[in-house]
């Protein structure tokens, strides 16, 4: 038992590092890039910066159509088809959001009260339309835990957009700085996906994958406008409310404590996706396998949150610079934030395992209501904390009708108790410095500690409970 406990720890640690790397280097490097220009421009232009970033995010978003999930599912069965489908669709895609992005750059100029960057913006079109011609294949392997190509790939542009920022920020000491960067980053990606992985030769598209490929796909559009309205909009609420300078604060607090669940619910999504699908013919393991899912994405939320609320306000002047402080209202709501965010991920991946995108989309768009609350209380309290407090409030019921969607895939009740014991550490950490006013070293240590017992301890039981034990006669470290 002891060496079958140390082989599934052995595979499984090495899939999810393999999966992590694309996600967390793609992070790390941007949150690298971001740290440079805002330590060299000044903070009304990193706003503007921030301004063209959202802009071109926000159109991604809203034309996501799934491709990804798409030629992963798609991984076994009708592979080249399905990546000959997406590359497709990504073309057309990509050409309609860069002539979006260039007619309407006037009016989305004033949107964020960015006037003076119109030029800045339509550029934001020609990254869009390369990153058009990128390989989907290289998106596809992973579905067998193939992840070098994209880590490959990833890492090597990513540098480059670093590299390129430098002199770049030196030239151009405002926004433009961003757009030289992005496109060298989509130039040196496409061609490099290009490079890495070979297309399966396809002399033409079978009308059905690409019918599958738009039923799949097309109720993820209305869901990356909810997502769009969840992740972006509030920060054109901050812009017209507070300004560009606020903006850039804003952004740098989200950019530590919110932004990097997108890049550690890309990990999960790589790796979960896949482990979801082995058992999706097993009624009873199914059931098992999303339980242990859904119970690790709880501890890894716990686990992150714990460290957004007792380092968050120390961490951004640190990076950043002093201008930028942090308020211990801001920082206990921006860890609920990213502690539902991590939650609602896994969620999420249930209902794309099991094709429910429709359901998907329902529940996140929920979220929007979020950003008419924060919009809300911004103009009644005329503080940027009443921002997050909007998006908390749509993230609460965005989570709770999700949990509807899905509770019958796994065992509720089970997954509930779990995630009340495992939101005790998560609450101390957000509130409790601001209970003795910030809270010095000595309290946030004792808090650490606290939190690290509860939630190593649940690690623990489900790790018993759940994993250890084989279901139908298989064990998980199948």
């Amino acid at each position: 038992m002891d060496h079958a406990r140390f082989m599934f720890l052995n595979r499984y640690l090495a899939r999810v590092s393999g999966a992590s790397i694309s996600p967390l280097a793609e992070f790390s490097l941007r949150f690298l890039r971001s740290v440079i220009l805002a330590r060299v421009l000044m903070p009304s232009d990193f706003g503007a910066a921030v301004a063209l970033a959202t802009i071109l995010s926000g159109f991604e978003l809203v034309t996501d159509v799934g491709l990804a999930q798409f030629v992963v599912v798609h991984a076994r069965e009708n592979s080249a088809q399905a990546v000959a489908a997406a590359q497709r669709i990504a073309l057309v895609r990509c050409f309609v959001m860069a002539l979006s992005i260039v007619v309407l750059a006037p009016l989305l100029a004033r949107l964020f009260g960015a006037t003076a960057s119109v030029t800045s913006i339509r550029w934001l079109g020609a990254v869009a339309l390369i990153r058009g011609f990128r390989n989907w294949r290289i998106i596809q392997v992973q579905g067998d835990y193939r992840y070098a190509p994209q880590a490959v790939a990833i890492v090597v542009s990513q540098i480059a957009s670093v590299i390129a920022i430098v002199p770049a920020a030196a030239w151009f000491q405002d926004e433009r700085a961003l757009v030289a960067s992005l496109l060298l980053e989509a130039a040196i990606y496409v061609t490099l996906s290009r490079l890495l992985l070979k297309k399966e030769r396809v002399t033409s598209i079978d009308p059905a994958i690409r019918r599958a490929a738009m039923t799949y796909g097309l109720p993820l559009m209305i869901n990356g406008v909810g997502l769009f309205v969840l992740a972006q909009f509030d920060r054109v609420i901050v812009a017209n409310l507070f300004g560009l300078a606020n903006l850039a604060l804003y952004s740098v607090v989200l950019t530590l404590a919110i932004v990097p669940t997108s890049a550690l619910s890309q990990v999960i999504g790589s790796f979960g996706l896949p482990f979801l699908g082995r058992w999706r013919e097993d009624y009873a393991g199914s059931r098992r396998a999303t339980l242990i899912l859904i119970l690790g994405i709880l501890i890894i939320a716990a686990t992150y949150a714990v460290g957004v609320g007792l380092l968050l306000d120390r961490l951004v002047p640190l990076i950043y610079g002093s201008h930028y402080r942090v308020t211990q209202g801001l920082r206990a709501l921006a860890t609920g934030v990213a502690f539902l965010r991590l939650c609602r991920a896994g969620l999420n991946l249930i209902l794309l395992n099991h094709s429910q995108t429709g359901r998907l989309t329902l529940g996140n768009i929920v979220s929007g209501a979020g950003v008419v609350m924060s919009f809300l209380l911004a103009i009644w309290s005329q503080r940027v904390e009443a921002v997050v407090l909007g998006l908390l409030i749509g993230d609460l019921l965005s989570l709770f009708l999700l949990f509807a969607f899905t509770s019958r895939h796994l065992p509720a009740a089970t997954a509930v108790r779990h995630a009340g014991v495992l939101i005790l550490p998560v609450g101390l950490a957000a509130w409790g410095p601001l209970a003795v006013s910030g809270g010095g070293v000595g309290v946030r240590v004792l808090i650490a500690a606290v939190s690290a017992l509860v939630i190593a301890s649940e690690a623990a039981i489900v790790y018993r409970r759940y994993v250890a034990k084989p279901v139908s006669g298989r064990a998980f470290t199948a």
